[in-house]
């Protein structure tokens, strides 16, 4: 189900990434994905691990299951005394693989002794000289001059994929800006209203005017997918149940995860106006939410389809 609601709405490329699970519950979502992708999607994996070791085995056991490429960051717990140290710990993650290593540009509060926004620019620019390192997500919130700093120094030899819409059709005009991903994009498309995959392809053809007018058409959506999630990113989290909820709406399994023992700042509680504020958005933009009980969304459509039912709807700590 995953991969046809993906196909359909267009998209090149899925990252596996989960919330609370294992290591070897991991390793067999990342089997499942090449299997279900069989060639036709780039696969990434998020190998953000708590430590090294995990996060070292995971990428192998990826590799072998036939991603093509990995998204990396520096684990947010971890206080670096040097920007050596910080470049050590990607060196042995780019030299432990042959995949395609995407960085992750986000504000890291460890990281701003080296770089007062807490992106750390200088460590970025020499990783952006290893053969495998291809790619960086540059994350929302992000400040203007940032996003032009990184792109200055980093443009000519990575592919920089915005997450930020409103700042796209501004640095496409100056970098080669041919990406967006791994963020909630279902939240502003359907695969009747593909807006995202339009905007990047107006992009991508140097077609601003166009692609401008699309940004307006999505742009109330986009603006509530950053009220929600901007104030967590800073904070390490994400609004976890929201995007799954998102996902169900346009045709996704839906269901939530497991407890993912982030701190209350950290997680957004998937209420009852939370919801109908979604559907509002959706409908706004001229997209009418694929219909459902609230109990197919709380144990996945595939369970649903299955006779599994949920006993009591708000037994659930993102979700009230």
């Amino acid at each position: 189900m995953m991969f046809v609601k993906a196909l359909n709405m267009a998209f090149f490329s899925s990252m596996c990434s989960a919330t609370g699970i294992t290591l070897p519950e991991r390793k067999r979502f990342v089997d499942i994905v090449c299997d279900e992708a069989d060639g036709r999607m780039l696969t990434g994996v998020n190998v953000a691990q708590p430590t090294l070791e995990e996060s070292l085995e995971l990428l192998a056991h990826a590799e072998n299951a036939g991603c093509t490429h990995a998204f990396v960051s520096f684990p947010s717990k971890l206080r670096p005394e040097s920007e050596h140290e910080v470049y050590n710990y990607y060196r042995q993650i780019t030299d432990s693989t042959n995949l395609g290593i995407v960085l992750y540009g986000f504000n890291s509060p460890a990281m701003q002794s080296f770089h007062p926004s807490g992106y750390p620019s200088n460590i970025f620019d020499k990783l952006a000289n290893i053969q495998n390192v291809i790619a960086m997500k540059l994350t929302q919130p992000v400040n203007p001059t940032v996003a032009l700093e990184l792109c200055e120094r980093l443009g000519d030899r990575l592919l920089i994929g915005p997450a930020c819409f409103d700042l796209v059709p501004l640095l496409a005009r100056h970098y080669n800006i041919q990406w967006s991903g791994q963020w909630i994009v279902e939240a502003v498309q359907s695969p009747e209203n593909q807006y995202a995959v339009e905007f990047m392809r107006c992009i991508n053809d140097r077609r601003f005017d166009e692609a401008v007018k699309i940004y307006w058409k999505l742009e109330p959506a986009y603006r509530l997918v950053h009220e929600i999630q901007a104030p967590l990113l800073v904070k390490g989290g994400h609004p976890w149940a929201h995007m799954r909820y998102f996902q169900w709406c346009v045709g996704g399994n839906g269901g939530l995860s497991r407890d993912t023992k982030h701190t209350k700042e950290q997680v957004a509680i998937l209420d009852a106006a939370e919801r109908r504020k979604i559907l509002d958005t959706y409908r706004r933009i001229g997209i009418e939410p694929v219909g459902g009980p609230e109990e197919e969304f709380i144990v996945g459509r595939a369970n649903y389809a299955k006779g599994i039912r949920c006993k009591d709807l708000t037994d659930f700590p993102l979700y009230a």
